[in-house]
């Protein structure tokens, strides 16, 4: 009987060395838990500026649009963005 006690020692020794050796490999190994969760992160906020990417062409899409079927939009956008002016016009540009 002993002898049998002395090998269930030496089995769940063995066992919980085992146990040991993998969370240890688990926890430190070549994909450690830390770099798991910075994966994760950093994935996350890669889907986020997709999203915010998404709706940026979803607006310019829109943009586009209105551009092909109205010319007052071409013009505002050409007065905003581009500071263009008519034959004759007079811009006047004012420090704040």
């Amino acid at each position: 009987m002993r002898f049998l006690g002395l090998i269930r020692k030496k089995y769940l020794v063995c066992l919980a060395g085992f146990v040991c050796v993998m969370v240890f490999f688990t926890l430190f190994g070549g994909r450690d838990l830390v770099q798991i969760y910075q994966l994760r992160a950093e994935w996350d906020k890669i889907k986020a500026g997709n999203a915010r990417l998404r709706g940026e062409n979803q607006r310019l899409a829109e943009q586009i649009q209105r551009m092909k079927h109205n010319r007052e939009e071409v013009e505002k956008i050409a007065r905003e963005e581009l500071g263009l002016a008519r034959k004759g016009e007079i811009i006047y540009y004012f420090e704040p």
